[in-house]
């Protein structure tokens, strides 16, 4: 079977769904070990996991389209289903609203600004690393 007829079956649509949930697992792993090992004060998996995610969003563009690593279902597989599970920009949004409406105005801004440099770096040094 190649590639396309993948892409258009429904095992192309098992395959994501099965990486959404395998990126899922992961991110509830990553939250309980950070509420265990560093307390629940700040949202520290989900600073984490975003970071994370966006590198590794960017080593599998990098390999993809520079290398021709890998073919495009395997590629959208791993960005849609394993990462599309695994980040969580929604859980972040509502974390930042949470601080600043709870009047910790500097922690929120921080997180807010340190996410998103950190995460626009990671995609970065994915795109260095993987990308050729």
């Amino acid at each position: 079977m190649n590639v396309m007829n993948v892409m258009n079956s429904g095992l192309h649509w098992l395959l994501l769904a099965c990486a959404g949930a395998v990126g899922t697992l992961l991110r509830a792993g990553c939250n309980h070990l950070s509420v265990r090992y560093l307390g629940s004060g700040f949202p520290w998996a989900t600073l984490g996991v975003n970071v994370l995610g966006s590198f590794a969003f960017g080593a599998i563009i990098g390999l993809s389209r520079s290398r021709d690593a890998m073919p495009i279902a395997v590629e959208k597989i791993l960005l849609v289903g394993l990462l599309g599970g695994f980040t969580t920009f929604s859980s972040f949004a509502f974390q930042s609203f949470e601080m600043l409406e709870n009047g910790r105005p500097l922690t929120g801004i921080a997180y807010i600004l340190g996410t998103n440099i950190a995460t626009l770096l990671a995609i970065w040094g994915g795109l260095r690393l993987f990308g050729g």
